[in-house]
């Protein structure tokens, strides 16, 4: 395993944007990420572009669209993008209520 953390750290320039080198942590954490990427699935870029649709059918209960599950697997592992649509949802969910 050691083998990996070492070729992942050189890849990342073995600094982390902060100046620190990379956390056993982190190097696990990026090649998870890694290990589940799809053939098909959105970036950020994609997913903002839908998130606000996603979030309207989310909070009416609406599902099944193939690019809605796509955000979803999105949203499993992306944080940023995980935080706009929890705000998105809060704010339409507060509207009705």
């Amino acid at each position: 395993m050691t083998g990996i953390f070492q070729r992942l750290a050189g890849w990342f320039g073995k600094r982390t944007g902060d100046g620190r080198p990379p956390t056993a942590a982190s190097l696990v954490n990026v090649a998870r990420q890694l290990a589940s990427t799809q053939a098909n699935e959105y970036d950020c870029r994609q997913v903002y572009l839908l998130l606000d649709q996603y979030a309207e059918a989310v909070a009416a209960g609406r599902d099944g669209t193939p690019w809605m599950e796509r955000i979803h697997d999105h949203l499993a592992r992306c944080p940023d993008c995980r935080a706009e649509f929890e705000a998105l949802l809060h704010i339409l969910t507060t509207e009705s209520t």
